[in-house]
């Protein structure tokens, strides 16, 4: 089994994980395999010079995923009310169960 590359980073309001093969120009190949294991929908997106930033819908709840490549981590950030427990259980989810 390959050792996964996406760790856990300790977060109190978002889903975050440390992401080293993440550069300025691969952000949207690294974040898409956590897109397809959340069957997330990309509803918005933007490329700036050192972070990428999607809308997606998880399940009916509009969440942030982030790329940043300096800092080679990827976190999810909640936008609405509900996005605080849908957080708490992804990260409950990730820990008992890695997808990647």
């Amino acid at each position: 089994m390959v050792p996964s590359n996406w760790s856990l980073i300790e977060s109190d309001c978002a889903l975050a994980f440390s992401q080293p093969q993440l550069d300025a120009d691969n952000a949207e190949v690294i974040c898409q395999p956590l897109l397809d294991v959340l069957q997330a929908q990309v509803l918005e997106s933007q490329q700036d010079a050192d972070m990428m930033t999607w809308l997606i819908d998880f399940e009916g709840t509009r969440l942030m995923l982030k790329a940043a490549h300096y800092t080679q981590s990827v976190w999810l950030e909640p936008l609405e009310s509900d996005g605080d427990e849908v957080i708490a259980f992804l990260r409950r989810w990730w820990i008992r169960h890695p997808p990647l």
